[in-house]
């Protein structure tokens, strides 16, 4: 059954009153936000900067450039891993910690990730719903303006277009998101999988929540520094995608995808440029993916999340002129 609601997209939220003010310092209380680390040093100072007085809890998942070393200096919880066990491994012991110590929401953000000014707090108003089970926001790339941007800028747009679009249809929406918020006591596990926004949004769903897009709230996050690194990156989704009968990605489904990437051209018409080089490299990390799926030890790695390709560490929120912040 479709939920009927009313969807207005890029609208603004007026400030917050004193007693709506109120509710979401209470809210924050129940909080926890968790930082998922792996060889994060040169990008954790400037998130940990942002995030003090929160609630604030980093997984170090083996690195050995120094990540541990910010922890106190930034007064954030720590849990570690000896070795490296992947995201979904990490995101785990986070919400085990969380429902240990009585978080209600946990709001998992990417070590490279600037949020908007209050967003947190803004973010916190759509899960006062009962029947949201988790939020995403839209996802800004920065960057120097080189080919590996432009083709990383139209995805992520395309991204946020085709969650618009679901959002219009079902009222839910897929959750991948470098900043996302639910409630980890609808959760059973993310151990083993291989995209856990995509576990997380379908347990959510099978608990009869909805996953919504707040397009009024936006984090910048890096670029990806190399076509090489969003191959990369678009093969691990792809594989994790893949698990599920039916995945919830705007990617993985023809008609929305297509819409997604016209709504997106339309928006900043200069992307068309870009739409040729994407769709080579989306089709070549699909092959690439589907191959590696057939390879049991292959597809084990992906586990692990590794990553080849070092991101360029932005230190403030602030993009090239995409026509879109």
């Amino acid at each position: 059954m479709k939920v009927s609601l009313e969807y207005k997209p890029r609208v603004k939220r007026a400030t917050s009153g004193p007693l709506e003010a109120g509710i979401a310092q209470s809210l924050l209380r129940k909080t926890l936000i968790v930082v998922c680390a792996y060889n994060e040093a040169k990008a954790l100072p400037t998130l940990l900067e942002s995030l003090k007085g929160r609630n604030v809890l980093v997984v170090d998942d083996g690195s050995t450039d120094g990540t541990a070393d910010l922890f106190r200096r930034y007064e954030a919880t720590a849990l570690t891993h000896s070795e490296r066990q992947g995201k979904a491994a990490s995101l785990q012991d986070a919400i085990q910690h969380a429902l240990e110590a009585g978080y209600e929401i946990i709001v998992e953000i990417d070590a490279d990730v600037i949020p908007e000014p209050s967003s947190l707090e803004r973010l916190l108003d759509y899960l006062a719903d009962p029947s949201v089970g988790a939020v995403s926001v839209r996802q800004i790339p920065v960057g120097p303006p080189n080919v590996a941007y432009h083709i990383d800028e139209l995805i992520w747009a395309t991204l946020s277009s085709g969650k618009r679009v679901q959002m219009s249809r079902d009222g839910s929406s897929h959750l991948g998101a470098a900043m996302t918020a639910f409630k980890p006591k609808y959760l059973v596990s993310v151990t083993g999988s291989v995209n856990d926004d995509e576990e997380i949004g379908q347990g959510l769903a099978a608990k009869g929540l909805r996953t919504v897009f707040a397009d009024d709230l936006s984090v910048f996050f890096d670029a990806s520094s190399s076509v090489g690194h969003i191959m990369e990156r678009r093969k691990r989704m792809i594989v994790g995608h893949c698990a599920y009968p039916k995945s919830t990605a705007p990617s993985m489904e023809i008609s929305v995808a297509g819409l997604a990437v016209f709504k997106a051209v339309l928006e900043a018409p200069r992307r068309v440029v870009w739409a040729l080089p994407a769709l080579f490299v989306e089709c070549y990390s699909r092959l690439m993916a589907w191959r590696d799926i057939r390879r049991p030890l292959v597809r084990e790695k992906y586990r692990r999340w590794v990553t080849t390709f070092e991101k360029n560490h932005i230190t403030q929120a602030s993009s090239p002129d995409t026509g879109t912040a």
